[in-house]
């Protein structure tokens, strides 16, 4: 199958000639002083006597074999023109480790340059083609070199390198590399090991195998230099199946620009690239797509590229198709397995994980973007978090100038999932990302916050849903986790259980100069449209305007649960809850038995429209509600509370200015203020004036064991058929002074 490709090798080397005339021509300086050899045969000969000045084999001709052993025997640099032919090894090494080039590979332990001008060198899996020492100097141009083949061994140095195996220094400019092999237990480098100094430009690698790491090259230590090649359906055997491509092992620096891998495969990590704990790479300008590793472990994966505790930077890629598909694989697109990664003006499309990451998986570690598209990645099921970027522990990251759009989580975390460390995001938009996790603490359409600190600063977050069968957080879902945001719009969003913007499951959720707007959530039950606390959890919203939510049963706006939200300096309007029941309703606000706290806001024109809804603005479910210097006016409720209801609990309002609530005739009671049961409410220094109630208490409706205490307020020109400004029920308390 190899020697098929033969043509194909020769075509790309001879097409890219001319390409690389510039990079060849670096050489012309050199070329003077070098010893001129040129090839006459296509035979694989020896020299009859290396060291004469001559490149003759016993019949007189100058075989390629003939010209490197020439070369080495005598002083100083040589180069050697190779014709258009194959020329294929013969002389296969049976005597070991022989360096003289006789047989099996050429030994270059000298400076030594072959132009190639549209040739192919066949191994014919003999050996591989060179061995170059720490002495060496190995520049290659324009040629091909197929069928390769290093038998390997237990060490990954001794018997890797299918090609090449380079301990000095080789350059290759417009080199094929097609079908080479390395194999054995610990075998690597399919084409090339590298443990010197190599440098590549304008070559192309297809259809490379290593046993156990670097499909097409292995660089162990070193300093490896990649520019404008390609890497096509290169792969790496069982054990353990590291870097499809290209891998790195030690302390080595690896630079990659101007490059394409493509259909690359890892048994275990790095589809295309991976880059060792103690390692450097670099990578510009590069496509990287369509690559796969099969680890099945959570820790591994890497579709596109792996990081292995070391440090790595992407720049101006694009990161497409690449798969991680093993049983919990990880990382469609790239891996950062506890290391540095740092990635610029880059795209990330289309990758997929079975596991975590559809387009990043991070464990631990800290993984940086800047300028970076996440679109259109995705997680399977298992258990399937983070469909654009994952992070697994306490890893951390800053995330800034992105696009995190359309991208899927099977549970949650569409967009972005954030594990116990903390997570940044300044300016960017998190669109049209979804999380389908059925569990009511799963979902977080665009952002899912697992314990740890997420901070979202400017963007926007809009259009996300969390679709799964009690799915919460269509925007964010805060899992006992802190939560800050400032300055971003979160808009459109959707859940089917609660929080259609925001669903904080206990812990701390901070929210500062925001716009919440037109989010949603369903009826499983369908809590808290802009913003929803469960539990026990603390929030606190100020200087921002919550407008035009719903939720199908309670707090149009916000819904807390039994912790404390404060809320101040804020805007609720327009925001609707249709839930049914009596105690179902808040269209601005709703407090689930904890304490909320409400300062200098205005609620305006909320609605709480169900057949019985309560509370057009706030719905005090037995909680502790205060209320100060805020005006609450022009809400509506089916039946009762057009601005307040309060079922038992207590209610504290001062200096509050209810005006132009109104309630309708389900029954249609306390058009500004509801008591139901034994609630006690207390009014001081406020205004009370224009309400309406179909039926009973205009302004003020108190029940037959409720308290209700009124001071210093202004209560007038409210309608009602009975009790237009005040209506007690018999028994009740009320206290008018």
């Amino acid at each position: 199958m190899a020697r098929s490709r033969t043509g194909r090798a020769l075509t790309t080397a001879s097409g890219l000639l001319l390409a690389g005339a510039v990079a060849i021509g670096a050489d012309s300086a050199s070329a003077a002083v070098e010893h001129q050899l040129t090839v006459d045969t296509t035979d694989d000969t020896v020299d009859a006597d290396p060291g004469d000045g001559a490149c003759a084999d016993a019949s007189g001709s100058c075989s390629l074999r003939a010209a490197v052993q020439e070369a080495e025997a005598s002083s100083g640099a040589a180069h050697i023109s190779l014709p258009a032919g194959e020329y294929r090894f013969t002389l296969a090494n049976t005597g070991g480790d022989e360096d003289a080039g006789a047989t099996g590979d050429l030994d270059v332990s000298t400076d030594i340059r072959i132009s190639g001008f549209g040739a192919t060198i066949d191994t014919d899996w003999l050996d591989r083609g060179f061995d170059v020492a720490e002495s060496g100097n190995l520049v290659l141009s324009g040629l091909s070199i197929i069928n390769g083949y290093a038998p390997g061994g237990a060490d990954p140095v001794v018997g890797s390198g299918g090609a090449i195996a380079n301990a000095g220094s080789t350059t290759l400019q417009i080199v094929s590399f097609v079908g080479n092999r390395a194999e054995g237990p610990a075998a690597s480098g399919g084409a090339i090991l590298n443990t010197g100094e190599l440098s590549v430009w304008f070559s192309t690698f297809d259809g490379n195998r290593a046993t156990r790491a670097g499909g097409a090259i292995e660089a162990n230590g070193g300093t490896t230099n990649i520019v404008g090649s390609t890497f096509v359906e290169n792969t790496t055997g069982p054990e353990p199946g590291n870097g499809g491509a290209f891998h790195l092992t030690g302390e080595g620096q690896v630079t990659v620009s101007g490059s394409t891998f493509r259909g690359n495969t890892a048994t275990a990590e790095g589809g295309a690239l991976w880059n060792s704990a103690s390692g450097t790479m670099v990578v510009a300008n590069s496509s990287i797509d369509g690559n796969t590793a099969s680890g099945a472990e959570a820790d591994q994966g890497g579709g596109g590229v792996f990081n292995d505790g070391g440090t790595m930077t992407i720049s101006g890629s694009t990161i497409f198709g690449n798969i991680a598909d093993g049983e919990a694989g990880s990382g469609g697109g790239v891996l950062n397995n506890d290391g540095t990664v740092d990635i610029e003006s880059t795209d990330i499309v289309g990758n997929t994980s079975n596991r975590a990451g559809g387009g990043i998986e991070a464990n631990v570690g800290t993984t940086d973007l800047d300028f970076v598209r996440l679109e259109a990645n995705r997680t399977g099921s298992a258990p399937g978090n983070g469909g654009g970027f994952h992070i697994t522990g306490a890893g951390n990251s800053d995330i800034r100038n992105s696009t995190v759009i359309r991208n899927e989580a099977a549970a949650e975390g569409g967009g972005l999932w954030n594990g116990v460390g903390t997570m940044t995001v300044v300016d960017t938009q998190v669109s049209f990302n979804t999380a389908a996790g059925p569990a009511a603490d799963q979902g977080g359409g665009g952002l899912f916050n697992a314990g740890g600190t997420l901070v979202v600063d400017g963007g926007s977050i809009d259009e996300n849903t969390a679709t799964g069968e009690a799915g919460s957080g269509g925007g964010i879902l805060n899992d006992q986790g802190t939560l800050e945001v400032t300055g971003t719009e979160i808009a459109d969003n959707s859940s089917v259980r609660a929080g259609g913007g925001i669903e904080a499951n206990v812990g701390t959720t901070t929210i500062d100069d925001v716009n919440l707007f037109r989010n949603t959530t369903g009826g499983s039950p369908g809590n808290g449209g802009g913003l929803h606390i469960t539990g026990a959890g603390d929030a606190t919203v100020s200087n921002s305007n919550i407008s035009f939510n719903t939720a199908a049963a309670e707090g149009g706006g916000l819904w807390n649960g039994t912790g404390t939200m404060v809320v101040t300096d804020s805007f609720l309007n327009t925001n609707t809850a249709s839930g049914d029941e009596a105690d179902q309703g808040g269209g601005g606000l709703f407090n689930a038995g904890g304490t909320l706290e409400v300062r200098s806001t205005k609620l305006f024109k909320n609605v709480a429209d169900g057949a019985s809804g309560s509370g057009g603005g706030i719905l005090n479910d037995q909680g502790d509600l205060t209320v100060e210097d805020s005006n609450i006016s022009r809400n509506e409720s089916m039946r009762a509370g057009g601005g307040i209801e309060a079922n038992i609990g207590t209610t504290t309002l001062v200096e509050v200015r209810l005006e132009a609530n109104s309630t309708g005739a389900a029954p249609g009671n306390g058009g500004g203020l509801h008591i139901s049961g034994a609630g006690t409410a207390d009014i001081t220094d406020g205004r009370v004036f224009r309400n309406s109630a179909a039926k009973e208490g205009g302004g003020l409706w108190n029940s037959a064991t409720g308290t209700l205490t009124v001071s210093g307020t202004d209560i007038r020109k409210n309608t009602a058929p009975a009790g237009p400004d005040v209506f007690t029920v018999p028994g009740g308390d009320t206290t008018i002074g």
